[in-house]
């Protein structure tokens, strides 16, 4: 029996079997234990038949795994292709030393996020030494309209709201919790060579620490950071 989600949904270019895979890896959220396929169904829309068969084959390539309950859980396959994409992106060698230095200065958790289809995901970070600090992840995702990262990324994905527009003629974006109460943070855009966005360097911490005074010290070491950034990636 056909899903009627699965039914309804319009054909769209692309192979429509490769999409529904992706969709599986793509219904799994930061903080997931694992998925039964009952909830693989429910985020998906997916039959479970249909499910079943397409894990077989993300199975076979280490992209999804399947323990001794019937849990899925994503696959080591895909941290070793996260690797080789930033590995091939070569971003690593510019953004880690100025996300190093960026902590040095300000003594704040500093990230380096790109635009995922809605979201934004943290490809490098660097966590504060202080033992009060905001911890991130790298690979942690998070929506675009929650923080200032995401807002950033939002501002030149729909650049012409007005909120866009004030951000982008800015340079940055301050935000106080807006995904947690206790967090601000400040993101600037890195550019390319030709003024495309390449992605976002943030600074976060306890709003505690985010006084005006602190404000104005942290932006200037960012944004000093983010030119020497742009200046390697080309842009003028």
């Amino acid at each position: 029996m056909t899903n009627s989600k699965e039914k309804s949904r319009p054909i769209k270019s692309g192979v429509e079997s490769v999409e529904r895979a992706l969709s599986l890896l793509e219904a799994f959220n930061m903080g997931d234990n694992g998925l039964a396929l009952k909830e693989l169904a429910q985020r998906t829309g997916l039959n479970k038949a249909t499910i079943l068969r397409l894990s077989a084959s993300l199975e076979k390539f280490g992209y999804l795994t399947r323990d001794y309950d019937g849990i899925f859980h994503l696959g080591a396959s895909l941290w070793h292709r996260s690797s080789v994409y930033r590995d091939n992106l070569q971003l690593g060698d510019i953004i880690r030393p100025a996300l190093t230095e960026l902590v040095k200065k300000t003594e704040e958790t500093a990230a380096f996020h790109v635009l995922r289809g809605n979201s934004s995901v943290v490809l490098y970070c660097e966590n504060s030494k202080r033992r009060m600090r905001y911890h991130i992840d790298e690979g942690e995702i998070n929506p675009l309209n929650l923080g200032s990262s995401g807002k950033v990324l939002e501002a030149f994905v729909n650049p012409k709201t007005s909120q866009s527009k004030i951000i982008k003629d800015q340079g940055y974006y301050i935000s106080h919790g807006e995904r947690d109460p206790d967090i601000a943070g400040i993101t600037v855009p890195i550019l390319g060579r030709d003024g495309e966005l390449i992605g976002v360097i943030s600074l976060s911490g306890l709003t505690t620490r985010f006084t005006d005074d602190n404000i104005e010290s942290y932006l200037k070491a960012l944004i000093s950071i983010s030119k020497k950034v742009c200046l390697a990636f080309g842009s003028k």
